[in-house]
């Protein structure tokens, strides 16, 4: 199994683990939690610096440009039953679906740094410090750190096609829809299944099960980067709260 190599100059890297965990879980309630579109962009545009940490440009434009195919994709789906349910018409506006976008990808710009800058053992130790039951904290893991190897394997299958001479286009795609799931849906699924047992018996060997522990040693303390982290964080959340209290029903003026 291949793992993803980070740049040594992202500044996440110095960041504890907890931290950005932390960071994902209130960003999670809050982007719930808040319904101001003004608040929902300040939010969008903070995680969208804190993803730029990462310092991978292409995986973040090709994460955006996925995220914006099943969104269409969605609101395809959506405009047609509207066709035959008038009523789910009111929902497809601009307006309306302004808000549950912005929720979508302010989580995309926090799961990957947390995906791309932690390793399996120190989200294992970081979620069971947190005393949570087996069956939660491993498949969480997993679930994070499938992200990156999942890429790696996308990577991989693609430049077996580049070799191969085949070229995969949305005109192609669409003209031949069975070779292409022969040739690149039909490897990825079959790469994500082996991935998942991959990452499961990586857990298992590193001596983790029902009735063990994962954690080695206590983990270290935070630094000064860490609490600076946390700071801005909270200021953060402060200031995303204001602008639902003073702004919680206006909407920009493109959007009316």
């Amino acid at each position: 199994m291949q793992a993803s190599s980070v740049p040594n100059l992202s500044l996440l890297n110095a960041v504890d683990i907890r931290v950005k965990m932390m960071i994902t879980a209130l960003a999670s309630v809050m982007t719930v939690a808040i319904s101001s579109l003004y608040a929902q962009c300040f939010l969008f545009a903070v995680s969208f610096l804190y993803l730029l940490m990462i310092r991978r440009p292409k995986l973040i434009l090709v994460s955006y440009l996925l995220f914006l195919i099943m969104m269409a994709i969605a609101c395809g789906f959506g405009l047609v039953l509207a066709h035959f349910l008038p009523m789910m018409g009111k929902g497809m506006e601009l307006k309306s679906l302004a808000v549950p976008f912005m929720r979508a990808f302010t989580m995309l710009n926090v799961v990957l740094p947390l995906a791309f800058t932690g390793r399996l053992q120190q989200i294992l130790n970081s979620l069971q410090k947190l005393k949570l039951p087996f069956v939660i904290y491993l498949p969480a893991a997993v679930i994070v750190r499938f992200i990156p190897t999942f890429t790696n394997d996308i990577k991989q299958i693609w430049e077996s096609l580049k070799i191969r001479g085949y070229r995969i286009n949305p005109w192609t795609m669409t003209i031949h829809p069975f070779q292409t799931t022969r040739l690149l849906f039909t490897p990825l699924l079959i790469r994500a299944l082996k991935t998942g047992d991959e990452l499961g018996i990586a857990a298992e060997l590193k001596g983790l099960n029902a009735n063990t522990s994962a954690i080695k040693k206590d983990p270290p303390s935070f630094t000064k980067k860490d609490y600076a982290a946390v700071s801005l964080t909270a200021a953060v959340l402060v200031a995303a709260v204001i602008l639902q209290i003073y702004f919680p029903n206006t909407s920009p003026v493109l959007m009316k």
